[in-house]
This record gives C-alpha cells, structure tokens and sequence, in this order.
C-alpha cells in the first residue's frame, strides 16, 4: 500500500501521485532509496521528510565514491583493514538479504563501507585498495537497484582537469601565493566542484 503523508494514495481523493510526475522532481534512486528503507510488510509512506532522508542516504553513499587524494604507493595497515572491513560488509550484506529480504540491514552495511573507505583514505590506504572497496560498493548497491548514477556522471572527463588545478592550488599555496589559491577554490565551488583539504591531501566531489 501507499500512503502520501499517511494517507493511502487514491485518484478519489486527488492525492495520486504518478512514477513520471515523481521523477520530474526526484531522481529514481530517490525512489528507490525510500522503498528500500521500509517493510514491504507495511505500508510505504511518502512524506517530505521521508524523501529528504532517502536524498541525504544517497549522498551518503555517493561520498563513497569520490576521487581519491594522492596515490599511496606502498602497502599500509589502512589498506589491510580496509580489505577486511570489506569482506565483513559483504557478509552482512548478504545475511540481512537472507535474513527474510532485510534491504534495510543491508543498507547498513553499505553506510558502514562507506565510513570504512573515509577512515582508510584518511588513514593513507592505497588508492588500489580504496578502489577496489568503492567498486564492492558500487555491485552492492546494484543489487538494490541503486545506480548512484549522480556520483559518476561526468567524473571521468572531469577528474584529469581538477587533479591538474588541485596541483595549481597546492603550488600557489606553497609559493604563498594565498588569493589565487582560494580563487580557484571558489571557482570550482562555483562550478559545483567542492574540494576537502585533508591531512592525505586534497580530495574532491561534486557538490
């Protein structure tokens, strides 16, 4: 059953909302998204609120998949425990599937993978390591019907040209060159491009 702000949606009472007229305003993992974080025992709410929880657990899961910081090069503690945080994401995930089709357990799982890949870029994990956690990432969610679609539209033609001026921005840092440091910074916000200095380096997304 569906229900629009807990009431059930009906062409009688004028409130029928239909799949075309959602995703003008929503994208459909949005949709997904709020039918994946309910019983299908229950009823499916559809409020405000419910949807702007569905849009904030995407972008959780898209931050997952941002473009790395400078490669490490050699193998690192970070990247062992990442290995193992992926495996044990990929058993939970599969158990609360199996657990009578929990697809909210395994969203769970998906967020711990993501906070999993944060603390290893964080912590210096190898961008092969952070790689091959964002591609689990990636089949896990397919398999939800997720296709996190905004976290990779356009990344790959994009990626060369930001790496190129995050490499500008660092020089001008270093060169005390500070107004044009931060007017490229501005720039790419401006752009939609948001960059996040940490102490691996500079990463960044789409904003």
């Amino acid at each position: 059953m569906l229900q629009l702000g807990g009431e059930k949606m009906s062409k009688s009472l004028g409130n029928l909302i239909t799949i075309d007229e959602f995703l003008e305003r929503h994208s459909s993992d949005v949709f997904r998204m709020a039918v994946l974080n309910s019983s299908y025992r229950g009823p499916l709410t559809f409020t405000e609120a419910v949807l702007e929880q569905a849009e904030s657990a995407l972008e959780r899961l898209h931050s997952g998949l941002r473009p790395g910081a400078e490669p490490a090069l050699a193998s690192s503690p970070a990247s062992q425990t990442l290995d193992i945080k992926v495996r044990e994401g990929v058993g939970g995930f599969e158990a609360a599937m199996d657990d009578d089709f929990n697809t909210a357990g395994a969203l769970a799982q998906l967020f711990e993978l993501v906070r999993a890949i944060h603390q290893a870029r964080d912590a210096g994990a190898e961008t092969a390591a952070i790689g091959e956690a964002q591609s689990t990432l990636r089949r896990l969610a397919g398999v939800l019907g997720l296709r996190l679609e905004r976290a990779e539209a356009g990344v790959s033609t994009l990626a060369p040209l930001v790496e190129l001026l995050i490499e500008l921005r660092q020089d001008l840092r270093k060169a005390g060159q500070y107004p044009l440091a931060d007017r490229i910074r501005e720039r790419l916000t401006e752009l939609g491009i948001v960059l996040e200095d940490g102490k691996q380096g500079t990463t960044w997304r789409m904003g």
